[in-house]
C-alpha cells in the first residue's frame, strides 16, 4: 500500500539467521523539504483502505501514535460514506469490525512526493447521531499490538534446552498478529535463554516485559513491530522552528538513572554482580542532564535481576536495560508541527532560531517517542510530537506490569540431573510438551560442612511421575523451585482413624511407621528385615537370612534380667585374647554329642565347693609329663571291677605313717 520495505543486515544467534526482515524505508527526509511552499501548510491527502476495501471520503481522522503502549486511532465517515445510508443498526459498518486497516499519508496533488503509512487494526465500529443530524460512522481502534494484548496467558519456552530470544519473540509474536497479515522485525542482541515462562498475561506484557529485562527493544512504529536492536536509522527529518515547528517545549529532567543489579548461579554457588552502566549521550544537553542527573540522585537501588542469570553478563545486559530506559528519558523535547509523515523512532534533526535573529541552526537530533496526527475532511493537518535525544540506542520503559507468581502444582518429569545436585524437572499442568529447566529442591536442612561437603542434611529426591508443589524466588516465573511433594488421590491414604499413623517409605519398599496409637515404631526393608519398637519397652529384630555385627572396638551388652540364645545349627566363638565368663550363681552346659575343650597353654579350674563328675562311659586321661594329684584330705579310688596300676618302672608308695595294702 504505498511502502516500500527493505531487508535489513542479518543478526546470527545461535545459527539461525534473523534476515529479510521489513525496515522501513520511505526518503521523507529527502521529499519533504522538496515540497514544502514557504508559509503555506501543505493540504494532506490520506488514503484509506479497509481490508483493501478504499474509504473515498472521511469527515475526520485522528491517530496518536506511541512508543511505549498501542497507538489509537478514530476515523469519522459521513452516514452515507460506505454506499447506502449507515443507521444505529450498523448493517454496513459491522463489516468493518475486526478488520486491518491501512491509512497513507500524502500531500494532496503531490504524487511522487513523500508518504507515510499507518496499519492498525478496527476494534469499535458506532453510529453517532446528534440534534437530528444525518448521523455519522466512528471507526475506532489500535494498532495491532492491540491482538497481543487481548487476554492472559500461560506458556513456558526452553527448559529442556536452551532458546533464543529471537525464538521466542518471533513465537510469540506470530501467535498474535499471524504469519502473514502485519509486518514484525525481531534482531535480538541477546542470546540464548535457559528458561522462561509468560504468566498471567498477555502476549504484549509479556515481549514489554522481557525487552526490558533482556535489554532489548520492543515498539511499534506504525507499520512495523519492532523486537531487538533498534532498526536502522533513516536520515533525519528536519524540523525548523518558525517554519514547520511550533510551541516547542524543551526539557531536561534530573532523575535516578544508577540502577544496580545481582543475580546468583546456584549451581556454581556463585552471586553474580557487575558495575556500573554508562550510557553514552551523543547530544551535549542530554549529556549534561544526564550528568546532572548521576550527580544529583545518589541513593543506591539494589535490586535482584528480572532475568535468570547465569554470568555476570546476564546481569550485566539486564541492568543496561534498565539504565537505558531511564537515561533516555533526561532529555525530552515537544512541540506542534506540520509534517504528517513522523511516527515512534522516527529521527529528526532540530533547528532552534538563533536569539536576536530569525536565522535557525542545528540544535539536536531527536528521535521522536509520541506522534499525534489529525486531519480534517478538508485535508488540514495538526500534529504534535514528544522526542528524546537519538543515539543512545534505548527508547523508554514500554508500560507492562510484572506478573506475581504464586505456588502451583507439577508433575516431575525426571529427576536425573545432568550436573548431579539433586535438581528435579517438572512439567506443570499447562505445559504441553514443555518443561522447566533442572529446579533445586527445598529441605528442612541442607547444606554442607568441612566433615561432609555434600548432601549433609535431608535428602529425598521426588521420584519421576510424582506430583510437587512448586514455588517462585522473588514471585518471579522464571525462577521456579520444588517446595515439597504432594499426595493425589490415586497415591495418598492418610494417617488412618485418628490421623495415628506417619510413616517414610521409599521407591523400593522400605519404609519406617510410626505408630500414635501404640507408641511404637516400625522399619521393615523389601527383603524382611524388621525393627520393631513397640511402644512398651520392647524392641524386636527380625533378619529372614543373615545378621552381621561388626564392632571396632568394645561391644557391651547389658541384660537386666533373663538372656537366651538359641542357635539353630553351629555356633563358633573366636576371642583373640582373653576371655572371662563370670557367673554369679549355677551355670548349666549341655551337649548332645561330643564336647572338645583345646588350650594350647596351661588350663587352671578353682572350684571352692565339691566338683562332681558322672561319666557313663569311659574316662581317658592322657598326660605327656607327669601328673600330680594332691589332696589335703582323704583320697579314695574305689573300682567294682579290677584295680590296676602299670608302669614301666618302678612304682612307689609312701606313706608318713603305717599303711595297709590289702
Amino acid at each position: 500500500m504505498g511502502k516500500t520495505l527493505h531487508t535489513n543486515d542479518p543478526t546470527v544467534s545461535e545459527d539461525k539467521v534473523w534476515s529479510k526482515q521489513p525496515t522501513s524505508k520511505i526518503f521523507n527526509a529527502q521529499g519533504i523539504p522538496e515540497n514544502a511552499v514557504a508559509g503555506i501548510n501543505r493540504v494532506v491527502k490520506l488514503e484509506i483502505f479497509v481490508e483493501g476495501k478504499a474509504i473515498r471520503f472521511f469527515k475526520h481522522f485522528k491517530l496518536k501514535q506511541s512508543a511505549v503502549k498501542h497507538h489509537e486511532f478514530d476515523l469519522i465517515l459521513a452516514h452515507d460514506t460506505l454506499g447506502s445510508a449507515e443507521n444505529h443498526n450498523l448493517e454496513e459498518a459491522q463489516s468493518f469490525l475486526g478488520k486491518r486497516i491501512t491509512v497513507i499519508f500524502r500531500y494532496k496533488d503531490v504524487e511522487s512526493g513523500p508518504e507515510r503509512t499507518f496499519v492498525g487494526v478496527i476494534t469499535e465500529v458506532g453510529f453517532s447521531q446528534e440534534k437530528g443530524s444525518l448521523g455519522n460512522i466512528v471507526l475506532t481502534g489500535f494498532s495491532p499490538t492491540i491482538l497481543l494484548d487481548a487476554a492472559p496467558h500461560i506458556q513456558s519456552f526452553g527448559g529442556a534446552q536452551p532458546i533464543s530470544l529471537n525464538s521466542i519473540a518471533s513465537e510469540v509474536i506470530k501467535e498474535g498478529l499471524g504469519q502473514e497479515k502485519f509486518d514484525f522485525r525481531v534482531d535480538a542482541r541477546y542470546g540464548n535463554v535457559p528458561y522462561s515462562s509468560q504468566y498471567e498475561e498477555t502476549h504484549y506484557n509479556y515481549l514489554a516485559r522481557i525487552a526490558e529485562s533482556y535489554g532489548e527493544q520492543f515498539f511499534y512504529d506504525g507499520e512495523i513491530l519492532h523486537f531487538g536492536k533498534l532498526p536502522p536509522q533513516e536520515k533525519p527529518v528536519k524540523l525548523v522552528y518558525g517554519s514547520n515547528l511550533s510551541d516547542v517545549k524543551i526539557r531536561m529532567k534530573a532523575q535516578h538513572v544508577n540502577p544496580t543489579f545481582y543475580g546468583y548461579n546456584s549451581s556454581q554457588h556463585e552471586k553474580l554482580t557487575t558495575g556500573a552502566s554508562k550510557v553514552s549521550h551523543t547530544s551535549d544537553i542530554a549529556r549534561r542532564a544526564y550528568e546532572i542527573s548521576e550527580n544529583t540522585f545518589k541513593t543506591p537501588s539494589l535490586r535482584i535481576a528480572p532475568i535468570n542469570a547465569s554470568t555476570f553478563m546476564d546481569v550485566d545486559s539486564s541492568q543496561k536495560g534498565t539504565t537505558g530506559s531511564k537515561a533516555a528519558q533526561v532529555f525530552i523535547t515537544s512541540g506542534d508541527m506540520t509534517v504528517p509523515f513522523l511516527y515512534p523512532g522516527c529521527i529528526v534533526d532540530l533547528e532552534m532560531r538563533k536569539t536576536d535573529t530569525s536565522d535557525t541552526s542545528y540544535f539536536t537530533k531527536l528521535m521522536l517517542t509520541e506522534v499525534i496526527h489529525e486531519v480534517d475532511a478538508r485535508g488540514y493537518y495538526d500534529g504534535h510530537f514528544e522526542a528524546i535525544a537519538a543515539d543512545t540506542g534505548f527508547i523508554p520503559r514500554p508500560e507492562f506490569h510484572v506478573p506475581k507468581a504464586e505456588p502451583q502444582v507439577a508433575t516431575v518429569i525426571s529427576n536425573t540431573d545432568p550436573l548431579n545436585q539433586g535438581r528435579i524437572q517438572v512439567q506443570f499442568d499447562w505445559q504441553k510438551n514443555n518443561t522447566t529447566q533442572f529446579i533445586r529442591m527445598m529441605s528442612p536442612d541442607a547444606g554442607g560442612t568441612d566433615q561432609i561437603t555434600q548432601n549433609r542434611g535431608f535428602v529425598a529426591v521426588p521420584e519421576v511421575g510424582d506430583q510437587v508443589m512448586v514455588g517462585f524466588e522473588y514471585h518471579h516465573p522464571d525462577f521456579p523451585f520444588a517446595m515439597g511433594g504432594m499426595f493425589h488421590g490415586q497415591v495418598g491414604l492418610g494417617g488412618g482413624v485418628d490421623n495415628h499413623i506417619k510413616s517414610i517409605q521409599t521407591r523400593s519398599g522400605n519404609k519406617v511407621i510410626f505408630n500414635d496409637t501404640e507408641g511404637s515404631i516400625f522399619i521393615e526393608d523389601p527383603s524382611g528385615n524388621t525393627y520393631l519398637m513397640d511402644g512398651k519397652g520392647n524392641i524386636t529384630v527380625t533378619a529372614p537370612k543373615n545378621m552381621t555385627f561388626n564392632v571396632g572396638e568394645n561391644l557391651t551388652v547389658n541384660v537386666g534380667q533373663n538372656m537366651n540364645t538359641t542357635v539353630g545349627a553351629d555356633q563358633s566363638n573366636i576371642v583373640g585374647m582373653n576371655k572371662t565368663e563370670s557367673i554369679t550363681m549355677n551355670s548349666s552346659q549341655s551337649v548332645g554329642a561330643m564336647k572338645m575343650t583345646s588350650v594350647v597353654g596351661d588350663a587352671s579350674m578353682m572350684i571352692t565347693g565339691k566338683l562332681t563328675e558322672i561319666i557313663d562311659g569311659d574316662v581317658l586321661s592322657e598326660t605327656k609329663k607327669e601328673r600330680n594329684e594332691v589332696s589335703e584330705g582323704k583320697i579314695v579310688t574305689q573300682s567294682t571291677g579290677t584295680n590296676e596300676h602299670h608302669s614301666d618302672k618302678i612304682v612307689k608308695n609312701n606313706s608318713a605313717e603305717k599303711s595297709n595294702n590289702f
